[in-house]
């Protein structure tokens, strides 16, 4: 994954934030594409995690590190082999949803105080 980075201005914070973005594009394509095939025979629904390995790259000052994974749910499968349970994938977009707004607000309130110190207005 590419980060994007203001040369002088990107910190740990900054990093931090534009990874946790990135995971969580991630999960939403995952759970557009598992809705997308709900009645497709024999699909087996995406999860994406990057959180445990976000905090592990925090804890050693290396946010850039983080690493998005996406994998096969084990989840019980229906008649048909898919196991896409609509209800859990419209919960999880609604969180997801949540969590992208309140990652791009902590990025607009960095940027917001850098301005800040910036231009003393």
């Amino acid at each position: 994954m590419s980060v994007m980075s203001v040369s002088g201005i990107s910190d740990g914070t900054t990093h931090a934030l534009h990874m946790a973005i990135n995971g969580l594009d991630a999960r939403q394509q995952a759970i557009a594409g598992n809705v997308s095939n709900l009645e497709t025979p024999g699909y087996r629904a995406r999860i994406v995690s990057f959180e445990d390995s976000l905090r592990a790259a925090l804890a050693d000052g290396t946010p850039t590190a983080t690493n998005v994974s996406v994998a096969e749910s084990r989840a019980a499968t229906r008649m048909n082999g898919n196991n896409v349970n609509i209800d859990f994938e419209l919960l999880a977009e609604k969180e997801n949803v949540l969590r992208q707004r309140l990652v791009v607000q902590a990025l607009n309130s960095k940027y917001t105080l850098l301005r800040t110190a910036i231009t003393g207005q």
